[in-house]
C-alpha cells in the first residue's frame, strides 16, 4: 500500500489557523472564570476581570510562537528524516499513520523546543527567581525562599535539565508511537477520523473536520494513554480506584477538548483560512 508523505506544513496557514483555536478556547475559559468565580466570590467581579486578558492573550501569543516554530521545525527535520506517512481515501478517511516516521519527527521538534525553550528561560526566569528569593528572605519566609532557591539551583545544573529533557524526549516518542498505533487499531474496525481535503496549487486544504470521529479518537486514546500510565503508578504503589476514576473523568475531558477543538477549527476554517500542507 503506497502512503502519502507529509513533505510540507504551510506556516503561515498553520500558525493562523491554531492561533485562532487556541483563542477562542481561551476567550472560553475566560468567561468561564469570570463567570463561576463572580458567582462564588460576591464582589470579585471586578478583579477577575483584570485577568481577562492575560488569560486570552498569554496563551495566543505563546500559540503563535509554538505554532510557527513547530510547524518550522517539521519543515526542516522532514528533509532529515522519513516524514509522516499516512493513507488517506477518496473520502477523506484516514485509515492508517505511520507509528515510527510519526513518533521520530514529533520527539526531533519536541527535543528542539525544550532546548529552545530552555535557553530563553535560562535568561529570564533565575532573574525573577532570585528577585523572589530575596522578597522572601526579607519578609522572614525561609521556607518559601529555601523552596525558590532549589529552582534557581536547577536552573543552573544543565547535567539535570539534560537528564530532564532526554526523559521528556522520549517519552513524547513512546507515547506518540503508541498513540498512531492505537489510531490504526481504531481505523481498521472503521473508527477512525474522515476529514474534508482540497487542492489549492500545490497545497492541500484542510476545509473541516469530522466532529464526531475527530472526538471519539482523540478521548479514547487519551484514555488508553492514562490507563497505561496509571499501571506503571499502580506498580509504584499508587490507587487503582484513584487511578481508573482519573481515567474515566479525562476521557470525558478529552472528549469536549475535542469537540470544542474540531467544531472552533470548522468555524474558523473558511473565516481566517484553513490550514494547507503539501502532499507527494
Amino acid at each position: 500500500m503506497a502512503l502519502t508523505e507529509l513533505k510540507s506544513i504551510d506556516e503561515k496557514s498553520y500558525t493562523v489557523i491554531l492561533t485562532g483555536v487556541t483563542t477562542l478556547i481561551s476567550v472560553l475559559i475566560a468567561l468561564i472564570l469570570v463567570g463561576g468565580l463572580s458567582i462564588t466570590i460576591p464582589g470579585s467581579f471586578t478583579v477577575v476581570l483584570y485577568m481577562v486578558p492575560t488569560l486570552i492573550f498569554g496563551p495566543m501569543i505563546a500559540s503563535i510562537f509554538l505554532c510557527f516554530t513547530e510547524s518550522y521545525l517539521y519543515n526542516i527535520l522532514s528533509q532529515k528524516m522519513n516524514p509522516i506517512k499516512f493513507d488517506i481515501d477518496e473520502s477523506g478517511y484516514i485509515n492508517k499513520i505511520s507509528p515510527k516516521e510519526t513518533a521520530l519527527i514529533v520527539g526531533g521538534i519536541t527535543l528542539i523546543m525544550s532546548l529552545i525553550i530552555y535557553f530563553a528561560l535560562s535568561l529570564i526566569l533565575p532573574l525573577l527567581l532570585n528577585s523572589l528569593v530575596s522578597i522572601f528572605m526579607y519578609s522572614s519566609q525561609l521556607v518559601l525562599a529555601y523552596l525558590v532557591y532549589q529552582y534557581v539551583a536547577i536552573f543552573y545544573n544543565p547535567i539535570a535539565i539534560g537528564i530532564a529533557i532526554v526523559i521528556t524526549t522520549l517519552l513524547v516518542i513512546a507515547f506518540t508511537f503508541i498513540s498512531a498505533y492505537l489510531y490504526n487499531f481504531l481505523a481498521g474496525s472503521d473508527r477512525g477520523i474522515t476529514v474534508n481535503l482540497s487542492e489549492e496549487d500545490k497545497y492541500t486544504v484542510l476545509n473541516s473536520i469530522d466532529i464526531k470521529s475527530f472526538a471519539i479518537v482523540f478521548a479514547t486514546v487519551g484514555l488508553i494513554l492514562n490507563l497505561i500510565t496509571g499501571v506503571l503508578l499502580i506498580i509504584l504503589g499508587g490507587s487503582i480506584l484513584a487511578i481508573l476514576v482519573g481515567a474515566l473523568i479525562s476521557f470525558f475531558i478529552y472528549l469536549i477538548e475535542a469537540l470544542i477543538i474540531a467544531v472552533f477549527y470548522n468555524f474558523l476554517a473558511p473565516k481566517i483560512g484553513a490550514l494547507k500542507v503539501e502532499l507527494e
